[in-house]
């Protein structure tokens, strides 16, 4: 007695330690989203791009400040308005430069010699006319400042490089306050980091919350659906809750943020972790209706459970840890740790459950309620027996449909498809797509070849100025800088006009001229000081991954026939061309995570079953599912990206666990010396059940996460819902087709119609 009494109390104070360890260590995690972080760590691109940052700085450091004015911008009560926020941005703190509409300035001859002239005299309103058909005829600052429709006019704000969360949510919030300070009725647009990433992060809070009590709930309701008892409900769900306690406690150790794949981690550690806490309750709950004691049932449960559940553990997590293939790190951690938090999950299942199910054992009478499911199953079981070739011909048809919807697939992602198309963010990107031709940071380096050679030689730069218009010609960009404009505006200073190519004389003043400017912003923001590198700065619509791949393919074309490759290097870089090949990357990964996981399931079936006939059987139930998934993803032109992609491994690894439960349960009466039909008759009463127990209860986790603004969630929640559907229908009208193959004897056919 005494000894019962202290191992009660060793429990509680272990427990005790580790909640507390736990809250104390989450107190730690914040919300944060560092895009950065999803650059491919391994790709040979990023180090190129981060010394391409270091020379030019950051392509995404902005902000862009839209405002409308539909009697037109060329007002005079407008302009000053415009004047006023400029001079007030320039004060706040962070901002390093302010372009505006009123303070841009355009070189010209004035007098006896060039002049930085005011491009808009908007204090003059008898000037304005000039000054528009200045602007309009400038590729420069239309589409960049100033919308072609003349409604409306945009200001851009540099601020300092790598601004940190708290500081950036300082300037987003002054600037929007000194915004709708002077333009209180104004239709007024923002984008760049420091907007979106407020915003998104807000909608990250909201939604982990969200996930997290909405997938509490309907698991809830499910267990009181399955068991219709409080302790069948409160212990799985409390074994579940300590279990995600504890993962997030481990995060917290090492500080890491919540981001947008963080936020599925409750839901895959509800719905994985609750799989072997279902098995287990099942059948303890099943022994103690029938009258044995504790001790009894936890050494069958030890014995008959505690390898099946084992062996399921191990290839959900060969599923989740696949995703290390990738470099991306967001991706890297979401798969450690909900493996983490599924493997605390089964320790605590084997621990924590019996401790618990002892001091509050299942009620009494309760276990009647799902005699239904039993009879259901029973003639169902029968029906399959016999329809043993019609279902091998229905999921020969299936495999066939779903392998063309496979091959219409499509690898597409764009930048902010995953922000809801109602939400503030969407809008004023939409706003800048249409008014000012887009804001994906379009970054071409050029590098010059051979020592002693410049960007300035009269060659270079009219490869680089070809290079500029084919760019314009395909990308449709609202605004591009780089040599080739430079050389245009300081004709246009000189003629008036854009013609090109310049005669020899022309071309070499212009190109003097630039060079004796080389050390002025606008010049040293595209050419280097040593003239040896370039860059081709632009903003594009947000084409999609696919579309930008076919243009890069295009302008790499292009540049191989049109430029002398040995004089000149031309690289695509920058944050939007890491973040696509980031998209491809993970797209890439997907095969070698998926493989990983059916190798780890191949090895599991060797050892489980000592038999190579198993393998199929093992495979096919839970190969099918996907296949289908991909079908129909290609059928409804869902497009592969990263998130979609990841979505094979894991839902390989979670559909497995339940043939594994299936199979071993099976196995096992076959070798208590039971036919196969009577062996799978009785695995189809008992572990059949809970089988349909988990699999309601995984799809009303991952039901939830369709209801995500984000679409790339939402998404992921409805391919896992419709795979664990067609993985469950698999199981029933399949594997016993496929069982009955693996395990004949020498049972008549006819025995086998008669049951």
């Amino acid at each position: 007695m005494e000894r019962s009494k202290f191992k009660k109390r060793l429990f509680w104070a272990a427990l005790s330690v580790l909640v507390l360890f736990s809250v104390f260590f989450c107190t730690r995690l914040h919300f944060n989203y560092d895009f950065e972080r999803y650059f491919p760590q391994n790709d040979p691109a990023l180090p190129f791009f981060k010394k391409f940052r270091a020379t030019f700085g950051f392509d995404n450091e902005f902000v862009l400040v839209g405002i409308e004015n539909r009697k037109g911008i060329f007002k005079k009560d407008f302009l000053r308005k415009i004047d006023m926020l400029t001079k007030a941005f320039s004060r706040l703190k962070y901002i390093k430069e302010v372009q505006s509409p009123t303070n841009l300035k355009w070189v010209g001859m004035e007098g006896i010699g060039m002049q930085q002239i005011s491009l808009l005299h908007f204090r003059d309103s008898s000037l304005y006319r000039m000054d528009s058909v200045r602007i309009f005829n400038s590729a420069h600052f239309k589409n960049t400042f100033f919308s072609e429709d003349g409604k409306s006019v945009s200001i851009l704000l540099k601020s300092e490089d790598g601004l940190s969360k708290k500081k950036c949510d300082s300037l987003s919030e002054k600037i929007l306050g000194t915004t709708l300070n002077i333009f209180k009725d104004a239709d007024v647009h923002f984008a760049g980091r420091i907007f979106a990433q407020k915003q998104y992060i807000q909608m990250l809070e909201s939604q982990f919350f969200f996930f997290v009590f909405l997938s509490l709930g309907i698991i809830a309701l499910l267990l009181y659906w399955a068991y219709r008892s409080i302790g069948g409900v409160l212990l799985p769900l409390l074994l579940i809750i300590l279990s995600l306690l504890l993962t997030f406690g481990i995060m917290g150790m090492f500080a890491l943020p919540i981001d947008l794949m963080t936020i599925l981690i409750p839901s895959m550690i509800f719905v994985a972790g609750m799989s072997d806490v279902v098995h287990y309750y099942t059948r303890y709950r099943e022994d103690f209706q029938n009258g044995r004691t504790h001790e009894e049932i936890v050494l069958v449960l030890q014995r008959d459970v505690a390898w099946p559940t084992f062996v399921t553990l191990v290839s959900t997590m060969a599923g989740f840890l696949s995703l290390c293939y990738t470099s991306v790190q967001p991706i890297r951690l979401f798969g450690i740790f909900t493996s983490i938090g599924i493997a605390i999950a089964y320790a605590m299942t084997f621990t924590f459950l019996p401790f618990m199910l002892q001091q509050f054992p299942p009620a009494a009478g309760g276990g009647r309620k799902l005699k239904w499911l039993e009879k259901s199953m029973h003639v169902l079981l029968k029906r399959i027996v016999r329809a043993g070739p019609s279902i091998a011909i229905i999921t020969s048809i299936l495999i066939v449909l779903s392998l063309f919807g496979v091959s219409r697939l499509k690898v597409n992602q764009a930048l902010l498809e995953d922000i809801p198309s109602n939400t503030r963010i969407k809008n004023d990107v939409a706003f800048f797509e249409k008014s000012f031709g887009g804001i994906r940071p379009f970054e071409l380096s050029i590098e010059i070849l051979r020592s002693g050679d410049k960007v300035w030689n009269a060659e270079n730069i009219l490869q680089i100025e070809q290079c500029e218009n084919f760019i314009s010609l395909i990308y449709h960009p609202g605004f591009l800088a780089g040599p080739g404009s430079l050389l245009k505006a300081t004709e246009q200073m000189y003629s008036g006009s854009y013609s090109l190519p310049l005669d020899s004389l022309d071309l070499q003043r212009d190109i003097c001229l630039l060079q004796k400017n080389r050390h002025a912003r606008p010049v040293l923001s595209i050419v280097r000081e040593d003239g040896c590198q370039a860059r081709i700065s632009a903003k594009v619509r947000d084409l999609g991954s696919h579309k930008m791949d076919s243009c890069n393919a295009l302008l790499t074309t292009f540049i191989k026939h049109h430029t002398d490759t040995s004089r000149i290097r031309c690289r695509l870089t920058g944050t939007a061309n890491l973040i696509d090949l980031n998209n491809k990357s993970m797209v890439d990964n997907t095969l070698k995570g998926l493989l990983t996981g059916i190798g780890v399931l191949v090895f599991l079936t060797i050892i489980l079953q000592r038999s190579l006939k198993m393998i199929p059987v093992f495979l096919i139930p839970n190969l099918i599912p996907l296949l289908l998934m991909a079908g129909i993803m290609g059928w409804f032109h869902v497009e592969l990206k990263s998130t979609t992609a990841i979505f094979f491994s894991i839902a390989f690894g979670i559909a497995t666990d339940d043939t594994i439960h299936f199979v071993s349960r099976y196995s096992l009466e076959i070798r208590k010396g039971r036919s196969p039909l009577r062996a799978f008759h009785t695995t189809y009463l008992d572990t059949g059940k809970a089988v349909f127990l988990t699999t309601m209860i995984l799809i009303g986790g991952f039901i939830s996460l369709i209801f995500s603004d984000f679409g790339s969630v939402s998404y992921f929640g409805l391919l896992l819902t419709l795979t664990l559907w067609v993985a469950l229908v698999s199981e029933i009208f399949l594997l016993p087709i496929l069982l009955f193959w693996a395990f004949r004897r020498k049972e008549s056919k006819s025995k086998i119609k008669s049951y």
